[in-house]
């Protein structure tokens, strides 16, 4: 079976001739949750703002369901099922939760609204009670819940997310990665960049180390954290007994 997202040796960059990513090759099947971690200034925000269209790609490319995406602007991917949520700004913070949904959801015809919004809440009951509440207000906890929500409302075949735990408390991550488990289980791929190693790879079904913007090392979640080499040199987590 083929990948449902194929990212095949990627270039990518900010400026030309100065690649942050070199040669990348991922990919996703439909259900999993594909993990992408590796030390700071490994290029891992950078692949997924790439694949996203938000970095120009000077090589290599991205293909979803099958057709090559790697040229489509970044606006129009979203239509071609590929969504992704930003590690900040990533609600409107000065419109209601509801505003922030509605918005989102204006790719479908005007009488869907209303039915997906109403979707997303019975998916995130915090942003139900919020509802009127404005964005600005929310917990972080509460402000990547409405942002995965405004993505999900298009119902992406693939959900792209940039360090959804950062600067959250630890009541918050268990709640958010909790959430990014059931959109798994309702069939939405999922690829996930995180420096919080041990939650990530507690959820993930595969991962990838990524090392100076390419792929050093891939396997199950579970077993790269296991690994006392990888997990010491690149996760930063020395296991019990390594010598």
């Amino acid at each position: 079976m083929s990948a449902l997202l194929s990212v095949e040796r990627l270039e990518a960059g900010y400026e030309p001739g100065l690649s942050i990513v070199r040669g990348a090759s991922i990919h996703a099947d439909k259900g999993e949750i594909v993990v992408i971690l590796g030390p700071n200034g490994a290029g891992k925000s950078s692949l997924i703002k790439a694949i996203a269209g938000l970095v120009p790609v000077s090589g290599g490319r991205v293909v979803l369901a099958g057709e090559d995406i790697t040229a489509v602007p970044a606006h129009l991917k979203i239509r071609k099922g590929l969504a992704f949520v930003p590690q900040t700004e990533n609600v409107f913070t000065l419109m209601s939760v509801e505003e922030n949904l509605r918005v989102a959801a204006g790719v479908f015809g005007d009488r869907q609204v209303a039915a997906h919004i109403e979707e997303m809440f019975a998916l995130f009951p915090d942003l139900a009670r919020q509802r009127r509440l404005m964005a600005g207000s929310l917990s972080g906890g509460q402000r990547q819940m409405l942002a995965c929500a405004r993505a999900l409302i298009v119902k992406p075949g693939v959900l792209m997310l940039d360090e959804p735990s950062a600067g959250l408390s630890p009541k918050f991550v268990e709640q958010v990665f909790a959430r990014l488990v059931e959109i798994r289980a309702s069939g939405v791929t999922i690829v996930l960049v995180e420096q919080n190693a041990r939650a990530a790879l507690a959820i993930g079904d595969r991962a990838y180390v990524l090392v100076e913007g390419r792929e050093a090392h891939e396997g199950p979640a579970r077993s790269l954290w296991d690994d006392p080499l990888i997990a010491e040199l690149y996760l930063g987590h020395r296991k019990e007994g390594a010598a």
